[in-house]
């Protein structure tokens, strides 16, 4: 197949050189009236998971790494991990050290805290962030605004004096006014609100007046604007939320992903329930991804920010499997444990849509929401894959549906486009459970992604597909990345066209991963790039955009008569819009007669979106690749386009 693709257009291109301008004119015809399929109405939206440092570091507002000194590194465990994040001893003359401890912690849940023992000196010890340096610390603040700051402490005993709090340069230079507090001996809650008086890469330092034992947990600084500062965790950072919401999601797929899965041992197990609550009292975990969640970003939160999008929430459990794709080196759950667990899930829907009166929609209403979430969609498994998969979907299928018939339940079909493990996933929901909705991942090339544009032509129409994680890879660069470029881009906007002609069966996709923190990514290419003041909107963000400003509530028949095979196009609309959708993948400019009936005369507004093939955002040129806006006439059904080479364009006309 792909060696005919490949001839047929070395073909085309040849003849496109051999022909006159004037013969090689294109044309796509559509009638508004005349249309095929509705459009799912959950089309595109969001998968979110804690990867690149999504979630800590990332979309959770926390400006501490390791605040609660739980850092274990689940495979080869070390008491150096405690103190990640932090540096200790940091005032010159000053005596003392600092002890991981465990004896009758803040919260049974995280039980590691740091014992300060100081002998002599004004001893500072701080929380440095996430990538700070030798000369600078990693918390970025901006002068004139406001920060939220706490600690847990006691006196263990012995301490006499008091122990200071401030927002300090990493040499100890003070940018706001500190404040001190004498503490007892009972863990006890101390808060203070900074102002810092320059914009610096800052850390939260902690000193200590005095001589004795001082015991230290569950540090946070926050932005007073995070958005939901008003969230039980403190609140989400605002410019990454904003980014989301630039992408009009129709749903919010979370937590992962193979983070939901967990991975190697059954307590990687991701368990909602460490993720609800106060946050002192959610259990820490190591994350798949090799880094350990805090759960400040928890499902409470999920729920919430799917809420502020106006997104459907779509939680993902785990099957009862630890990640199929990885080194388990535990048994996965037995049948009689899966029964039992089919609880937790039922517990996880009742925190969703329960009432205040139930046990865990009165947490949902201490938490600050007593109306339910109307959680519609639930997803069991991740990439999971035969018999072992199948046997426990089906105790946990059954149990939920018992329970809670109405949800609509997705199945996995692996995690991969073609072959053995999706062909008997299909064979299993087409013989057992044909009412599910089936989740589909691959990651291909962007000539895979070309090549395959008629993938759901054939799809059986009863089908529904959940395209829950997909991308265009290219090859590695030489700084060990595959590329966010606009030919990436592109091939799958010439996909995206195909999924919007089928979406009476694919009701559902979304591009992944969606984030990467800068330097601290284990996965590309990501959507949105980020370091800790600024945002990068990649073209594959800008292709997201685009089809998602313009879903349409039904396809319109459509033809293109085009010698140029890189050539994409699709045509829906809504009650009064016509959208066409025009993507040239090929290195030639197009000339197009858009020939549209029952299209009043008027101006139409378009956005597009091209460049050099290669070309890429970077934070020094955020806008390299950006779209741009226009305007064209149609008369008497008529319009006449030019499409440039690599280009994705939308054309938006008024019917009425």
């Amino acid at each position: 197949m792909r060696i005919m693709t490949i001839l047929r257009r070395m073909a085309a291109l040849l003849l496109c050189l051999l022909l006159p301008a004037s013969a090689m004119a294109s044309t796509l015809a559509a009638d508004a009236n005349n249309t095929t399929v509705q459009m799912s109405d959950t089309l595109y939206g969001l998968f979110f998971e804690d990867i690149n440092y999504a979630a800590d570091g990332g979309l959770y507002a926390e400006l501490l790494q390791n605040r609660s000194f739980e850092y274990e590194d689940i495979l080869n465990p070390k008491s150096a991990d405690h103190y990640t994040g932090w540096a200790f001893n940091m005032t010159f003359g000053a005596t003392g050290t600092a002890m991981v401890k465990t004896e009758n912690p803040l919260n049974e849940n995280n039980p590691t805290y740091m014992q300060i023992n100081v002998e002599k000196g004004e001893y500072r010890f701080a929380n440095l962030g996430y990538q700070s340096s030798t000369f600078a610390g990693g918390v970025p603040v901006e002068e004139g605004k406001t920060y939220k700051a706490f600690v847990w402490l006691r006196n263990a005993g012995d301490f006499e004096g008091q122990v200071e709090i401030s927002l300090t340069k990493r040499t100890g230079k003070s940018l706001a006014v500190p404040k001190r507090f004498t503490i007892t001996d009972e863990w006890q809650k101390y808060e203070v609100e900074f102002t810092p008086v320059a914009t610096e890469d800052a850390v939260l330092s902690f000193i200590i007046h005095g001589t004795g034992s001082v015991d230290v947990d569950m540090a946070s600084l926050m932005p007073a604007d995070a958005f939901g500062s008003d969230w039980p965790n403190g609140g989400l950072r605002a410019d990454l939320v904003q980014t989301l919401m630039d992408l009009n999601p129709s749903f919010l797929r979370f937590p992962g992903g193979c983070v939901a899965e967990g991975s190697y041992y059954r307590e990687n197990f991701y368990n909602w329930k460490d993720t609800v609550g106060p946050i002192e009292a959610r259990r820490e975990n190591f994350n798949t991804w090799g880094y350990m969640q805090s759960y400040g970003l928890g499902y409470f939160e999920y729920f919430m920010l799917a809420e502020a999008l106006g997104a459907e929430p779509l939680p993902v459990v785990h099957s009862g499997l630890l990640c199929q794709a990885r080194d388990v080196k535990e048994a996965p759950l037995t049948i009689e444990e899966t029964k039992a667990y089919a609880q937790d899930i039922l517990d996880l829907v009742e925190f969703a849509n329960g009432d205040v009166t139930t046990e865990w929609g009165a947490l949902r209403a201490d938490m600050g929401h007593p109306e339910p979430f109307n959680l519609k969609y639930l997803a069991i498994g991740n990439e999971n894959w035969d018999t072992i998969y199948w046997t426990r979907f089906d105790i946990l299928y059954r149990a939920v549906k018992e329970v809670y018939p109405e949800l609509e339940i997705i199945s996995s079909a692996g995690p991969v486009a073609e072959g053995s493990l999706p062909a008997y996933a299909w064979s299993v929901v087409r013989s057992k459970y044909p009412e599910t909705i089936v989740d589909e991942h691959y990651y291909m090339s962007g000539e895979w992604f070309l090549e395959n544009t008629d993938r759901y032509d054939s799809y059986p129409r009863t089908t529904r597909v959940f395209l829950g994680e997909y991308a265009a890879h290219e090859a590695t660069q030489p700084n060990g990345r595959r590329p966010n470029n606009l030919y990436s881009a592109l091939c799958e906007a010439a996909y995206m066209t195909a999924i919007e002609r089928n979406s009476d069966v694919v009701v559902m996709a979304s591009y992944a991963p969606l984030m990467a923190r800068e330097g601290m990514q284990q996965w590309t290419p990501d959507m949105i790039w980020f370091n800790a003041r600024e945002v990068m909107l990649t073209p594959n963000y800008h292709i997201q955009a685009m089809f998602a400003a313009t879903v349409g509530d039904q396809v319109v028949a459509s033809e293109c008569d085009t010698m140029n095979q890189l050539v994409y196009h699709v045509v829906t609309r809504t009650e009064d819009k016509l959208y066409v959708k025009v993507v040239n993948v090929s290195a030639y400019p197009e000339e197009m007669m858009l020939s549209l009936s029952n299209v009043p005369d008027g101006t139409a507004i378009y956005t597009q979106l091209t460049g050099d093939r290669a070309a890429a955002n970077s934070f020094v040129r955020k806008d390299n690749v950006a779209p741009v806006s226009g305007e064209c006439t149609i008369t008497g059904g008529q319009c006449t386009v030019m499409l440039p080479a690599y280009s994705a364009t939308i054309y938006t006309f008024d019917l009425k």
